[in-house]
């Protein structure tokens, strides 16, 4: 298990716990493990896809014993070798000017129509890599390469509910309206956040996602039938 973590401090207040391979699953359950184990000693833990900050509560524990006693953790837990079921959703997602806030300067930069990036974007089937930095906000590995493009220089300082945009290599939902950076090219009448459920959203790690276009007019159909589980 040794050869599958790598550890880095981040001065006297963090390690870095990286994970060789990025397998979304053993992050999640890394994370999970180590979050429970360590609640006393620690005052925050971060995730991304390919590793785990863990903040250490210097009145209590020193970086460095934190990191002996997550190499130990981890060294002597038996990780499941049972895969959790992974859920396919699929998505309704309208492309209307009215949403699609970016898409012609999408268009612009990588010189494609506006119904090519729809065609191309409705193609591809996304994993869902990790749900953070904002409530519910859901970033989905697997955009095409050709869809790939920086994040705006000037961030917008309000991105409605639901929008679906790109960033790089990644698409991003906007479950609740925000600030953000990412390019807007669409929006979803789901409701795929919910604040006061528990979990607040059902989707986790290692889910696939797909997309499938709705009109205008499908869209104000379903956003008026949409119930939050």
């Amino acid at each position: 298990m040794r050869k599958n973590f790598s550890y880095e401090y981040l001065g006297d207040r963090a390690l870095i716990i990286t994970i060789s391979q990025g397998d979304i699953n053993k992050i999640h359950d890394t994370h999970s493990f180590l979050s429970q184990k360590l609640e006393d000693f620690i005052l925050d833990s971060v995730k991304t896809p390919e590793s785990i900050t863990i903040y250490n509560d210097p009145y209590k524990i020193s970086v460095k014993d934190l990191s002996t006693k997550v190499k130990y953790l981890l060294e002597t837990k038996s990780f499941s070798k049972k895969k959790r079921k992974v859920i396919s959703w699929k998505i309704p997602i309208c492309y209307d000017d009215l949403f699609g806030l970016d898409i012609k300067h999408v268009s612009k930069k990588i010189n494609l129509s506006t119904k090519e990036i729809i065609n191309r974007h409705l193609k591809g089937t996304y994993k869902v890599n990790m749900i953070g930095f904002l409530p519910g906000f859901i970033y989905l590995s697997g955009l095409e390469k050709k869809l790939s493009i920086p994040r705006k220089k000037t961030p917008r300082k309000e991105i409605p509910e639901g929008s679906i945009a790109i960033a790089n290599k990644q698409t991003g939902i906007y479950n609740i309206k925000s600030p953000g950076g990412w390019n807007v090219i669409g929006n979803t009448p789901s409701s795929l956040f919910n604040k006061n459920s528990n979990p607040p959203i059902l989707m986790k790690e290692g889910d696939t996602v797909k997309f499938y276009e709705v009109s205008m007019q499908e869209y104000n159909n379903l956003k008026k039938n949409e119930k939050q589980y």
